[in-house]
């Protein structure tokens, strides 16, 4: 049985092996792998070395009439490859890059077979996955003898079962032979956000990845100007540099937009922390 050791390096894992120090601004970390799935790069302060910002030149840059995910182009009729991770989504899995640049995506149907077909698993089997699939890979049945296990936190993965970081979530990972701990490839990897297949043309036009929590590892949504939207200036006078941008509105850091609720949704809160986007999310009533 192999046993999950909780791995004091998972984070340079997760960060493309970038240092994070203590005394960085690191509050938005999780919400960072958005711009790691847009494949953005950072730059760094050259006096402490924290997070400065990230350049995301290269999506307003593409050519007309191609797509663009995960820092590939797609040429109009073709569908995202393997490697983009898309196939493990089951909001979104079947997706086409248009005449105009943007990807069409039908959205299911229905579920994965498993969850709605009588009877699907055999007596005895059970459900076996793959990274960067939806749905089943097959049915595990017996002898079990020589199948992987693996335990997380005392809680025992059979072969094929699916699992998380026992502190991040973030990270996925499945139980296979060979499975020696270490919360990377082929076991485990970071979630895929994929978020240009819906939002292309909202993240070329600076809205703002929308989170229901900081504590989510992509966005649900994103967020664009509206005309009621309220500005809040920052606490303290911020740097002229690092900016942000939302629509045509240029903000420095700590700088706040906070659009009113609707008929149908809360009231949004967005800060520039990590230019070039602003962060949102659910504007939190605090309570004395």
């Amino acid at each position: 049985m192999v046993t999950l050791f909780l791995l004091g390096f998972f984070t340079s894992f997760m960060y493309n092996n970038a240092e994070i120090h203590n005394e960085c601004n690191s509050i938005n970390i999780k919400t960072n792998f958005v711009y790691e799935d847009l494949k953005c790069v950072p730059t760094f302060d050259d006096t402490t070395s924290c997070l400065k910002e990230y350049d995301c030149s290269h999506i307003n840059n593409k050519p007309p009439g191609k797509c663009l995910l995960r820092g590939k182009l797609y040429k109009p009729g073709e569908e995202p490859d393997e490697a983009s991770g898309v196939e493990g989504r089951c909001d979104h899995a079947f997706c086409t890059c248009s005449e105009i640049g943007d990807f069409e995506c039908a959205i299911p149907s229905d579920s994965c077979a498993e969850f709605w077909v009588p009877n699907f698993v055999k007596p005895g089997c059970y459900l076996g996955y793959e990274l960067n699939q939806c749905c089943t890979s097959g049915q595990i049945c017996p002898p079990f003898d020589n199948n992987a296990k693996c335990e997380v936190n005392g809680v025992v993965y059979e072969e094929g079962k699916r699992f998380e970081h026992p502190s991040f979530k973030c990270i996925q990972c499945i139980c296979q032979k060979g499975f020696q701990g270490q919360f990377l490839p082929p076991f485990c990897q970071r979630s895929n956000c994929t978020t240009e297949l819906l939002y292309s043309k909202s993240i070329r036009d600076y809205c703002a990845p929308f989170y229901t929590s900081l504590d989510n590892c992509c966005p649900i949504s994103w967020v664009c100007p509206v005309k009621d939207e309220i500005y809040i200036p920052a606490f303290s006078e911020p740097p002229l540099e690092p900016q942000c941008r939302f629509g045509n509105r240029k903000m420095r850091l700590g700088e706040k937009i906070e659009q009113p609720a609707t008929a149908h949704t809360k009231p949004v809160f967005c800060e520039c922390i990590t230019p070039p986007y602003l962060t949102c999310t659910y504007k939190i009533n605090k309570t004395t």
